[in-house]
Protein backbone atom coordinates (compact mmCIF):
# COMPACT_ATOMS: atom_id res chain seq x y z
CA UNK A 1 0.00 0.00 0.00
CA UNK A 2 2.68 1.96 0.85
CA UNK A 3 4.98 1.82 -2.75
CA UNK A 4 1.67 2.88 -4.56
CA UNK A 5 1.04 5.91 -2.53
CA UNK A 6 4.62 6.98 -3.14
CA UNK A 7 4.10 6.09 -6.56
CA UNK A 8 1.13 8.34 -6.58
CA UNK A 9 2.99 11.12 -5.46
CA UNK A 10 6.24 10.65 -7.40
CA UNK A 11 3.81 10.62 -10.46
CA UNK A 12 1.82 13.83 -9.40
CA UNK A 13 5.13 15.67 -8.68
CA UNK A 14 6.52 14.53 -12.21
CA UNK A 15 3.20 16.04 -13.74
CA UNK A 16 3.30 19.17 -12.15
CA UNK A 17 7.57 19.65 -12.44
CA UNK A 18 6.44 18.96 -16.38
CA UNK A 19 3.58 21.38 -16.45
CA UNK A 20 6.32 23.90 -15.02
CA UNK A 21 8.35 23.56 -17.45
CA UNK A 22 5.51 23.81 -20.33
CA UNK A 23 4.55 27.11 -18.83
CA UNK A 24 7.96 28.30 -18.47
CA UNK A 25 8.96 27.62 -21.96
CA UNK A 26 5.56 29.26 -23.38
CA UNK A 27 6.11 32.50 -21.09
CA UNK A 28 9.62 32.94 -22.83
CA UNK A 29 8.54 32.18 -26.20
CA UNK A 30 6.24 34.91 -25.93
CA UNK A 31 8.94 37.29 -24.18
CA UNK A 32 11.00 36.14 -27.16
CA UNK A 33 8.22 36.83 -29.88
CA UNK A 34 7.62 40.27 -28.25
CA UNK A 35 11.36 41.25 -28.27
CA UNK A 36 11.87 40.36 -31.91
CA UNK A 37 8.95 42.58 -33.41
CA UNK A 38 10.67 45.21 -35.13
CA UNK A 39 10.48 48.41 -34.30
CA UNK A 40 10.33 49.69 -38.04
CA UNK A 41 11.35 47.67 -41.88
CA UNK A 42 9.47 45.19 -42.71
CA UNK A 43 7.53 42.53 -41.00
CA UNK A 44 6.93 38.77 -41.71
CA UNK A 45 4.71 37.39 -38.98
CA UNK A 46 5.74 39.61 -36.22
CA UNK A 47 9.03 38.48 -36.54
CA UNK A 48 12.69 40.41 -37.72
CA UNK A 49 12.62 40.18 -41.80
CA UNK A 50 15.58 41.50 -43.43
CA UNK A 51 15.67 45.20 -45.00
CA UNK A 52 16.83 46.05 -48.72
CA UNK A 53 19.82 47.25 -47.32
CA UNK A 54 21.24 44.14 -44.79
CA UNK A 55 20.26 41.90 -48.17
CA UNK A 56 23.03 44.06 -50.42
CA UNK A 57 25.43 44.62 -47.48
CA UNK A 58 24.88 40.42 -47.31
CA UNK A 59 25.00 40.13 -50.96
CA UNK A 60 28.17 42.19 -51.16
CA UNK A 61 29.81 40.16 -48.44
CA UNK A 62 29.17 37.07 -49.80
CA UNK A 63 30.67 38.41 -53.50
CA UNK A 64 33.56 39.47 -51.43
CA UNK A 65 34.62 35.82 -49.35
CA UNK A 66 34.02 34.53 -52.84
CA UNK A 67 36.77 36.77 -54.38
CA UNK A 68 38.80 36.34 -51.58
CA UNK A 69 38.67 32.27 -51.74
CA UNK A 70 39.15 31.90 -55.76
CA UNK A 71 41.54 34.28 -55.22
CA UNK A 72 43.69 32.70 -52.50
CA UNK A 73 42.69 29.16 -54.12
CA UNK A 74 43.87 30.40 -57.65
CA UNK A 75 47.14 31.32 -56.07
CA UNK A 76 48.53 28.53 -54.57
Amino acid sequence: MLRIVMFLVALAALVVIILGAALLLGRAADSAGTALRPIWGGERGNMMAPTTFQKIAFGALLVLLLGLTSGFLGGL
